[in-house]
């Protein structure tokens, strides 16, 4: 997986793609349109502005500036990955959300020209970027009921689980909150995010969401 530092600041663009999706301008499709328009033109302004007011908070213009500045050589790369998308991830998406009784909120998604839920099913979690399933992989091991597992263990090692998972998600939380800290893959398919010294997560885009596929 490239850990181009280059690639960095596009994190950021996925991760407020799920907070914006609901706003035209900033569609998955065109988040991603605006993106590769602002590298073809050199213009970290441009490229600033896609991020939420919370990200533009966490990072200065002047430090996003001057990454931008160092990873001009690699900004073509980039490009290049972005333009040889296939087909299915390069056409537009189009989707929508509908608010249910209860204030549950349903998310639509146009697949073959009929309208499928995508996200909020009761029991689904949301994996629609690398930062949503980190999150919920979080959430389900914080949940997660032990009971039968402890049946079979001693005291000590039932701790010792304990433990050992609460400061693993703890530090993945941790991560996961500092700008930058998921790195993409040059086709954007792949992320990863290190959380520890010689510890990361990985994940893998798949027609059903991203997946994490290797914990260490």
């Amino acid at each position: 997986m490239s850990r181009t530092s280059s690639l960095r600041w596009a994190a950021l663009l996925l991760l407020a793609t799920s907070a914006c999706a609901a706003r035209a301008a900033r569609s998955p499709t065109r988040l991603r349109d605006a993106q590769v328009e602002a590298l073809r033109a050199d213009d970290p302004a441009a490229a600033y502005a896609l991020l939420t007011p919370e990200l533009r908070a966490a990072t200065p213009y002047e430090e996003f500036e001057a990454r931008w500045k160092a990873d001009a050589a690699e900004h073509q790369a980039a490009i290049e990955a972005a333009e040889s998308l296939p087909p299915e991830l390069s056409a537009p998406i189009h989707g929508g959300t509908t608010v249910h009784t209860g204030g549950r909120v349903l998310a639509w998604t146009e697949v073959g020209g009929e309208l499928m839920v995508s996200d909020g099913l009761p029991g689904r979690p949301d994996t629609s970027t690398p930062a949503q399933t980190i999150r919920a992989f979080i959430t389900a091991v914080r949940r997660a009921e032990l009971a039968e597992v402890r049946a079979v263990l001693s005291d000590g090692l039932v701790d010792a689980i304990d433990e050992d998972w609460s400061a693993r998600v703890d530090a993945i939380e941790l991560a996961l909150e500092e700008p930058g800290g998921l790195e993409l893959s040059a086709d954007l398919r792949r992320a990863e995010l290190r959380y520890e010294e010689g510890r990361a997560v990985s994940l893998e885009q798949t027609p059903d969401g991203w997946r994490i596929t290797g914990l260490r």
